[in-house]
């Protein structure tokens, strides 16, 4: 090849001029020299490639989730729970020393709050919500099925096992009952919600002996807050997620809102309460001290 050559691969986006020449600038085009000839690609190409990576990436992920959810759907969304609770959280704490004119010394990031709140979306909201999602859907089911012989609709073929159609299956949404399910998730179970969030960080967080007083003091404030923020935002976006979404699917979408739930429910709920304590310090030892006395008492 010559220097003021050029070579363009057949099939290619891939283009190399001699240092005399110019690519045509009719696309966007990076490129780099080597040895004496400039290596050109097209960045149009490039971000395309680099987009359809990330799409089966995405593909790829959703496609496990979705099979940990037909193989565990309970471990699933309870792991999911926590961990977007998680996030609500560190958004929380974040929000919090943003804001923070006391001038008080703090110590940065509550790392024992943060692990309350995990544990409290692992263990209570995540199964909370499968079991309670399970029981919404007997009740009044979202999608009802009406299903006729042989062929009335279009929307789903029913095969038997010799691949002949047997009925058609008409899916149509009851948006009726789609407002009984986020109502009733709003309004009712939003008091289990607040009443596990508060009891279980408070015991985590290490101040159980204040548990007493702050469910009195703040859980009825704590639960209208929970209402308000239902009422302005989180409540016409589950009607379209529990309208649209599959029943496996609806604690996903519930979680994804509830991060900024769980903002504003973890900055409320602790207003009035100090810094963590460890746990550990805090409950298990005088627990393991308790039970030592007693058993020295005893013999």
């Amino acid at each position: 090849m010559q220097s003021d050559g050029h070579h363009r691969s057949s099939g290619s986006t891939i283009e190399m001029y001699g240092d005399e020449l110019e690519p045509p600038k009719s696309k966007a085009r990076s490129g780099y020299s080597i040895d004496g000839y400039s290596l050109y690609y097209d960045d149009e190409v490039t971000t395309a490639a680099k987009s359809g990576r990330f799409s089966q990436l995405l593909n790829h992920l959703g496609t496990l989730y979705s099979e940990q959810l037909e193989s565990n759907p309970i471990r699933t969304k309870s792991f999911t729970a926590g961990t977007l609770a998680v996030v609500g959280d560190l958004l929380a704490q974040g929000i919090e020393l943003s804001f923070d004119n006391t001038g008080e010394e703090t110590s940065g990031l509550d790392g024992w709050r943060v692990f309350a709140m995990f544990i409290e979306g692992l263990c209570f909201s995540g199964p909370s919500m499968h079991y309670a999602y399970d029981f919404y859907e007997r009740l009044f089911p979202i999608v009802r099925c009406d299903c006729v012989e042989p062929i009335v609709h279009e929307d789903v073929q029913i095969l038997d096992a010799n691949g002949d159609i047997i009925r058609v299956a008409d899916f149509k949404t009851e948006w009726k009952n789609v407002l009984i399910h986020v109502a009733f998730d709003q309004i009712f179970m939003a008091m289990w919600y607040v009443a596990g969030l508060m009891i279980i960080t408070c015991v985590i967080e290490g101040h159980s002996s204040d548990l007493g007083a702050e469910l009195q003091n703040d859980y009825l404030r704590n639960l209208g807050c929970s209402w308000l923020a239902a009422a302005l935002f989180f409540a016409p976006i589950q009607i379209f997620a529990f309208g649209k979404l599959d029943k496996s699917y609806r604690v996903l979408a519930v979680n994804i809102i509830d991060i900024l739930w769980v903002t504003v429910m973890s900055i409320v709920t602790h207003l009035n309460r100090g810094e963590s304590e460890s746990f550990v310090k805090s409950v298990l030892i005088p627990m393991l001290a308790l039970i030592g006395d007693n058993i020295v008492d005893s013999t």
